[in-house]
């Protein structure tokens, strides 16, 4: 099987969500291609489409939907929008990338690569399966305007609300949220540690992913006593932040700063909690492996409802702000009677092995 995968923004989930189902099919002998929004606005792009991609078209419900307007936009001589212009430019490569892949599925892992593929369809013809894939416990808006062929979604609980917005439910797959594999260890938590050089008996405390890492990790380190306690950071890409935190806690010793080079799936053994933006894939991992789970504040209503998906199933504790979620961490990994029924819950509620699930489908048409 060939399998084209459309990413959306840049972001955390998406990358983990895609990595996840690159690595699932690859164990199954099947190719899969990755490619991202701005890939396919083509090379040497202005600075100004591209920041219109990334802030006008991707955030925007129905960001792609006016494109099939074009004919009459153009017949009365309006001028062009920027965005219009990029929806077109995406438009044109994708619908090239279609017709020569030779793909037998395209999954979309976000809203606005599956209403371009919608577009498309009415215009191309191609024979792959289209198929949109959640990254995040929530219905996107707007979804129901879309013509795929399955919904993948994070959990059975959302089939009866993507129903009510109009999905069909016949074409609804509650598979679960992808998790790369390659973020599981096979050592035993004191094995990583050891490994990791993190003491035995001190509080482990990792944030792989932050809207601001610098506030997250000042707010854990103001109200840990002593050095005893450890915080597990992972670098962000983006240059800026990075420079900040470097420069913020390299002499601390109670701080360990990742790169991408390092062993994540280490980092996740070893830790006793995993305080997080309240991401799709490393909340999913929280989930299925029953790591103590604090989520920071949800940057955007997709990962507000996630966070309260986790929450209200005593899957996780939400704090109102960075302050709030380092008590939350500080008082939970302290607190083995609660940490034990977080991981009861999470147990109850998580769907393991979804990117497994995922290519199966594909393959056999059921679960």
């Amino acid at each position: 099987m060939r399998t084209l995968v459309l990413t959306g923004p840049e972001n955390d989930d998406q990358r983990a969500v895609s990595r996840a189902l690159k690595l699932a099919f690859s164990e199954r002998g099947d190719s899969c291609l990755v490619v991202g929004a701005l890939a396919l606005l083509g090379q040497h792009i202005p600075l100004s489409q591209t920041r219109a991609m990334e802030l006008t078209a991707l955030p925007t419900p129905r960001g792609f939907a006016f494109l099939s307007a074009g004919s009459a936009f153009l017949r009365e001589h309006k001028r062009k929008s920027l965005v219009y212009e990029i929806n077109a430019r995406y438009a044109k490569h994708l619908s090239v990338l279609l017709r020569e892949g030779e793909f037998d599925a395209v999954l979309c892992l976000h809203r606005y690569p599956a209403e371009s593929i919608s577009f498309l369809r009415k215009t191309i013809t191609f024979s792959a399966r289209c198929c949109y894939l959640a990254c995040d416990y929530a219905c996107v808006p707007f979804l129901e305007e879309t013509h795929l062929n399955h919904y993948f979604t994070a959990h059975a609980s959302l089939t009866s609300v993507c129903e009510q917005r109009g999905v069909p439910v016949k074409k609804i797959v509650p598979t679960g949220v992808p998790v790369p594999a390659d973020w599981v260890a096979a050592e035993e938590k004191a094995d990583a540690r050891a490994l990791l050089n993190l003491p035995q008996s001190a509080p482990c405390y990792l944030v792989p992913f932050a809207e601001d890492p610098v506030a997250a990790v000042a707010a854990l380190l103001a109200q840990m006593n002593g050095d005893e306690g450890r915080v597990c950071v992972l670098a962000p890409d983006d240059v800026p932040q990075k420079s900040a935190l470097v420069a913020r806690f390299a002499s601390d010793v109670r701080v360990i700063i990742l790169s991408p080079e390092d062993t994540l799936s280490l980092y996740l053994c070893a830790c006793d909690v995993i305080v997080s933006t309240p991401s799709g894939a490393m909340s999913t991992f929280a989930g299925v492996h029953g790591k103590p789970l604090i989520h920071l504040p949800a940057v955007g209503p997709m990962q507000a409802q996630t966070a309260q998906f986790f929450s209200s199933r005593g899957m996780s504790l939400s704090g109102k702000d960075y302050d709030e979620s380092a008590t939350l961490a500080l008082s939970l990994a302290k607190d083995e009677a609660r940490k034990e029924a977080m991981r009861d819950f999470q147990q109850k509620e998580s769907i393991p092995n979804a990117a497994q699930r995922v290519v199966q489908f594909l393959h056999d048409g059921r679960l």
